[in-house]
């Protein structure tokens, strides 16, 4: 445990040190108002490095995460830290996730992520930004690093010991030898960094106990992960679980889907079959992870036809 504390610290202090001296900023911690950002929100302040505070305003989290937020929020200008709450927009124009589907013209779905995109990764061009990514969550984190660079299947990672090396020496020579993350950092182009990538969840809870650190309540009512009511990445049990907690989002999104599916029809891309008739045929769908059998799928054009 105390290893893993000593490596997040220099983490975040060689990100901020970056931040300041290439990008003539704070290093941003983003803060989603889950455990993983109570802890990384944690350990900035014992690095007693200079930060801000972003949160991406998703139109989705649960009442107990924004009241969470809140507090947190509070306590941090307090102390005179600077907290920002982006608000999403699509095209230049303000959105939230129910508008969203009925401009999109599908509901979002673990590999029609668009919804991630728009409201939750909000890209913060030209900064240092750290997030409470963790190799542990799942597969897809695996084999990324401390220090990333690029979009997604395109990016680069680096560990804090080459990063800490390249910096050092960028500092004495040449910029025409810069390696890639130098380079990156010489144009301000947007760096991630990954404090607590390779902690554990029963390390996380560790700390937050044995520091008495506020967390979420949706933790005590059973939740182990906390994000977007009735996420389309969520198992079924857990959008189950949504459903019985959040009842009034439920009918939200039966709402969007019955005005998406007008827009279809206004657009030219009628249902054909008919099996979904109204937005609580195409909810039912969505909630049962989009594989009932004899319903539909969309295609990669956006397109509804019969599952085989």
């Amino acid at each position: 445990m105390k290893n893993q504390v000593e490596e997040s610290l220099e983490i975040l202090e060689v990100a901020a040190q970056i931040s300041k001296d290439y990008y003539g900023l704070p290093l941003i911690i983003a803060y989603s108002g889950g455990k993983d950002s109570d802890v990384m929100l944690h350990l900035a302040l014992k690095a007693n490095i200079e930060f801000e505070v972003l949160y991406s305003t998703t139109t989705v989290d649960a009442p107990q995460t924004m009241k969470h937020i809140r507090h947190i929020f509070k306590r941090l200008n307090d102390m005179g830290i600077k907290t920002h709450r982006t608000k999403p927009t699509y095209k230049g124009d303000p959105i939230n996730m129910f508008s969203l589907i009925e401009k999109k013209g599908i509901p979002p779905t673990r590999l029609v992520r668009y919804c991630c995109d728009v409201l939750k990764e909000a890209s913060t061009p030209n900064r240092v930004t750290a997030v409470g990514v963790r190799e542990s969550e799942s597969r897809t984190r695996k084999g990324r690093a401390e220090f990333n660079i690029g979009k997604r299947k395109n990016s680069k990672h680096f560990n804090v010991k080459y990063v800490k090396e390249v910096f050092d020496s960028a500092k004495v020579q040449d910029p025409i030898w810069d390696c890639l993350i130098v380079a990156n950092a010489r144009a301000r182009k947007e760096m991630i960094v990954n404090p607590i990538y390779h902690w554990s969840n029963s390390e996380i809870w560790t700390y937050i106990k044995e520091n008495d650190i506020p967390y979420n309540e949706l933790y005590d009512m059973g939740y182990s992960r906390v994000g977007c009511i009735l996420c389309p990445m969520a198992k079924k049990s857990e959008k189950k679980r949504d459903e019985i907690n959040f009842p009034w989002m439920k009918q939200n999104y039966i709402k969007a889907f019955d005005r998406m599916l007008k827009a279809r029809k206004e657009n030219g891309k009628d249902d054909g079959t008919g099996l979904w008739v109204d937005g609580r045929g195409v909810y039912r769908w969505w909630i049962e992870d989009n594989t009932i059998p004899g319903q539909l799928k969309f295609n990669d054009d956006g397109e509804i036809e019969e599952e085989p």
